[in-house]
């Protein structure tokens, strides 16, 4: 959470503050045979949300919840987004540029930390085998890691001028391809640079928006 104060260990069905002192604190504790786990995470610096599971009808449907980063997994969480026609696999969330962007299956969501509903998906990839992996953002865009068996790639999606919000695309711009068997698991964007983290180790590009 809050940089100067610590940060969140996310570790599949348990979530856990750890302070600059190292003293660590339960904040989620998921029970794996009885819960689903949580398939994403993020924190504005006040709250922390994150994305599961639950059983509706005996079928597992999406859920997300927040609570305050000065909770503990005793206090109990707010129920934010309840959709009964989504089923999570896979999952990845990071609050950027004043919303939340998800990326859930093969669809990608932006809203408030205010939202109480799912909203239309932005941008749905034609491959449900997609796997996005990762959320960053420069100047005037938001950058959306993924990959799809062997192929990797980085989608960008640039902001609308008037409201600042990201477009509905029916195909993505993809800023960036890795080469044949090379996959992203994470991106971060720091002053002009993208660092990519791969399976084959760490590489730097320039951006230009």
């Amino acid at each position: 959470w809050n940089n100067t104060d610590g940060i969140l260990l996310w570790d599949e069905f348990d979530v856990d503050k750890i302070a600059l002192d190292g003293t660590v604190t339960h904040f989620l504790d998921y029970a794996a045979g009885t819960d689903y786990p949580v398939y994403a995470i993020c924190d504005d610096g006040i709250n922390a949300f994150w994305v599961t599971n639950v059983l509706d009808a005996g079928t597992p449907r999406l859920r997300v919840y927040k609570k305050a980063l000065t909770g503990t997994s005793a206090t109990t969480a707010t129920l934010m987004i309840s959709d009964n026609s989504t089923t999570v696999s896979e999952g990845v969330m990071e609050y950027i540029k004043d919303r939340i962007v998800m990326a859930i299956n093969n669809k990608i969501y932006e809203f408030a930390p205010s939202a109480t509903t799912l909203p239309s998906a932005v941008y749905t990839h034609a491959d449900t085998d997609i796997v996005f992996t990762d959320i960053t953002a420069s100047g005037t865009a938001i950058y959306i890691s993924a990959f799809s068996g062997v192929q990797s790639m980085i989608y960008k999606f640039t902001l609308s001028t008037s409201t600042g919000a990201m477009p509905s695309l029916t195909s993505a711009i993809t800023a960036a391809e890795m080469p044949i068997g090379e996959k992203i698991y994470a991106i971060r964007y720091y002053l002009g640079y993208m660092l990519i983290g791969t399976n084959k180790g760490i590489r730097v590009a320039t951006v230009d928006d």
